[in-house]
């Protein structure tokens, strides 16, 4: 029996807007590996805190979100991020 046009197999199906139980797992590793303190270990064990820096800001958008686009954006001075990386300084 096909399914009518428009119309789902599961009528009730997940919640809009509810998280699936992998989504939820995985942004709760990606929290766990951009904690402070775990960053700070890690740049003490690693050659390039550049590399590890980037890949981390990567991860950013699955743990808050991805920025939304608006139909009116204001122009505004362009936002500095500094990183305090404990005086270790890149060869």
């Amino acid at each position: 029996m096909p399914f009518k046009k428009g119309t789902s197999g599961n009528p009730i199906g997940r919640p809009k807007g509810s998280v699936s139980t992998t989504t939820k797992l995985i942004r709760e590793h990606i929290s766990q590996a951009i904690d402070g303190n775990k960053i700070m270990e890690m740049l003490d064990k690693i050659e390039s805190p550049t590399e590890y820096i980037n890949a981390l800001s990567k991860l950013l958008p699955y743990v808050i979100g991805k920025k939304k686009p608006y139909e009116e954006i204001e122009e505004s001075e362009p936002i500095t991020i500094i990183f305090d990386i404990g005086n270790k300084k890149e060869n």
